[in-house]
């Protein structure tokens, strides 16, 4: 493990005491430190291989990945795990829910036609009002699979998306979900 120490440290020859954490806690950290690393590896990669996301900055990684998945926001679909492999991402919903006010600023958003809808950090978990803000899957077949998926983590209500990702699936599937598409703006 790399140590490393701040500047007033090594000036001053001192080094404040490492926390004592219990080897259960530590076990724990790692492995959700693990899992981030992890996802957020699969989730980027499989970003870049779509045109919507293709001219996203490396400082949008973190409002399009980091926040929603430190927010446990990001519900990860992976494909069956055959004899002797490991099961790979099949695709994964990126959805939040928002307070009235932050549910305003992304219906203007869309209305704008601004997408990806941009959330603060805090925005992602502000709320009830569920929005689900991208599907990312290979094909068809497998987007509706991830939503309906998907729609078992919402447990019911109301459920809004930008218009774009409305018709990355079939009218009947959106109408299970309890869909609503939000409308861009209609301008002339």
């Amino acid at each position: 493990m790399i140590e490393s120490e701040t500047l007033a440290e090594s000036q001053a020859g001192t080094r404040a005491p490492e926390p004592d954490f219990e080897p259960e806690v530590l076990a724990k950290i790692e492995k959700l430190r693990d899992h981030i690393r992890d996802s957020f590896g699969k989730v980027a990669m499989a970003m870049m291989a779509i045109p919507r996301y293709r001219n996203q900055s490396l400082a949008d990684l973190n409002h399009l990945v980091l926040d929603p998945l430190t927010r446990d926001r990001l519900a990860i679909a992976c494909a069956p795990k055959s004899k002797g492999k490991l099961g790979d991402v099949a695709g994964f919903a990126i959805w939040a829910s928002v307070s009235e006010p932050v549910d305003a600023k992304s219906r203007e958003q869309t209305k704008a036609g601004t997408f990806p809808i941009r959330l603060k950090a805090e925005d992602w978990t502000s709320g009830a009002i569920n929005w689900l803000l991208d599907v990312i899957a290979p094909d068809p077949k497998t987007t509706a699979q991830v939503i309906a998926n998907f729609g078992q983590l919402l447990k019911g209500g109301d459920l809004r998306m930008p218009p774009i990702v409305a018709r990355l699936v079939d009218k009947e599937t959106l109408e299970k979900l309890g869909a609503t598409p939000q409308a861009p703006s209609q301008t002339a």
